[in-house]
């Protein structure tokens, strides 16, 4: 991860969303919009300076290695095309594309930049509403900290953070805007799962009763095993053994598998299916003590000697308490954090209008609505208006 993902996620990581800019409005909220804004929030206006300043930032941090940023100027983008034609002139070697070119390159930058800035100051807006609906709180001492905490980990040699201010192009107090709403982001986060995470004795038991297989102890095997290369390796191996020769010294001598050479030939706990099958077969097909091979198998040819069986067993609920207790707290904080996003979105979108030429689809109550989709002989019906 760079060092400024490291230090500020973008809020839409949060919620994240697909959006799209809505070339022509659904319902016509634009009025509510105050005049010196593009969009508003329940009452709160994002006012058009603050957008502009916004989406200079962003176009700064889109920019190739911190380089100068390409500032869309619609409509008809002639400092863009300027700017992208000479950033063409200065790599040698590139051809300079076509004015029209450059222009539905600017176009799309425009897009970009509009679709991004305008997602995360609304979605700002959302996440310190929903934040006071719900008695969370970030302190300006916690995001000063983080910060610290950031720029230790981050940027280690002087100079760094400034740089990085400098290619991002926000100043600190900027930055600390963002990082609080971060913070706070992860605050409710923290809260909702937090509040679904109780779970009962009665869940527990529940659960048990209801999924006793995945509580159910395979019988394990201690084996001792020797693979060779060869089928007459394997015999000489097994004759050592019979002779008495220690298995140890015995898989020392004869044996290819690392794993269980540097263990004295052994392998304890072994569950049926987790070796080769030739030596599974064998293996929990064999009494205890008796010797089996040579068989021969994928890697080559095993001797093998059971040397302990642990049946197999039901843990008992009281053995398996703490494991079922943490999955059903995961499984209801996953529950909960899904169904409190889609309700945040509807609820706060239904609350957002935007201005004429920054509608974004999902954000704005006043973006055009998607067609419900039909049966047709012979193909499909668009689910969203044509643009």
């Amino acid at each position: 991860m760079t060092k400024t993902l490291r230090i500020f996620l973008a809020l839409g990581a949060f919620f994240a969303l697909a959006f799209t800019i809505a070339a022509c409005g659904g319902d016509d909220n634009s009025n509510d919009v105050p005049s010196n804004a593009v969009a508003s929030v329940d009452g709160d206006p994002i006012t058009k300076a603050d957008y502009d300043r916004w989406a200079e930032i962003t176009a700064k941090s889109a920019s190739a290695q911190g380089g100068t940023a390409v500032i869309p100027d619609p409509p008809d983008y002639t400092r863009c095309v300027a700017a992208l034609t000479e950033q063409a002139r200065s790599v040698r070697g590139q051809r300079v594309p076509a004015v029209a070119q450059l222009r539905a390159q600017c176009r799309q930058l425009d897009t970009q930049i509009r679709q991004q800035t305008l997602s995360q100051l609304i979605q700002t807006i959302w996440i310190e509403k929903e934040a006071r609906d719900l008695g969370v709180s970030v302190t300006d001492a916690e995001v000063d900290r983080y910060l610290a905490d950031s720029k230790r980990q981050s940027f280690p040699r002087r100079g760094d953070y400034e740089k990085f201010l400098r290619s991002s192009g926000m100043t600190e107090r900027e930055l600390l805007f963002r990082l609080h709403s971060q913070r706070l982001a992860e605050a409710i986060s923290e809260a909702i799962q937090r509040r679904a995470g109780n779970v009962t004795e009665a869940q527990i038991t529940d659960y048990y009763n209801r999924n006793r297989d995945q509580f159910a102890v395979p019988e394990r095997r201690d084996l001792e095993i020797v693979l060779t290369r060869t089928e007459a390796q394997a015999e000489q191996a097994k004759r050592a053994v019979e002779s008495g020769t220690p298995w140890a010294e015995v898989a020392r001598r004869f044996s290819d598998d690392a794993v269980s050479k540097s263990n004295g030939g052994r392998l304890a706990g072994v569950a049926r299916g987790q070796q080769d099958r030739a030596l599974d077969t064998a293996a929990f097909g064999a009494s205890r003590g008796e010797i089996v091979g040579p068989v021969r198998g994928q890697f080559g040819w095993y001797i093998v000697r059971v040397d302990g069986i642990t049946p197999a067993r039901q843990s008992t609920l009281d053995e398996s308490r703490s494991q079922i207790r943490e999955l059903l707290r995961q499984q209801n904080s996953t529950t909960a954090m899904t169904d409190f996003s889609r309700r945040f979105v509807t609820r706060w979108a239904a609350l957002t209008n935007c201005r004429a030429g920054y509608v974004i689809e999902q954000f704005c109550s006043n973006a055009p609505r998607p067609r419900t989709p039909t049966s047709t002989a012979g193909g499909t019906v668009a689910t969203t208006p044509a643009r």
